[in-house]
């Protein structure tokens, strides 16, 4: 029973660090993720890279 346990938090570790680190290596490197960034007067910029979207797609 506790084997079981263990194998199941094992596979869920797992998946979850797969997914967080598909999602860090997709992000934009200009913008850091957030879709924009900030103009010298603090104005939100949006970012020409990811056109706002915070995510880079493979074809790039």
């Amino acid at each position: 029973m506790i084997f079981r346990l263990i194998v199941i938090a094992a596979v869920i570790g797992l998946g979850y660090y797969i997914f967080n680190y598909i999602q860090v290596h997709n992000k934009c490197q200009k913008c850091d993720g957030k879709g924009y960034w900030r103009a010298m007067r603090g104005e939100k910029e949006k970012c020409d890279m990811c056109k706002g979207t915070g995510k880079i797609s493979k074809g790039k």
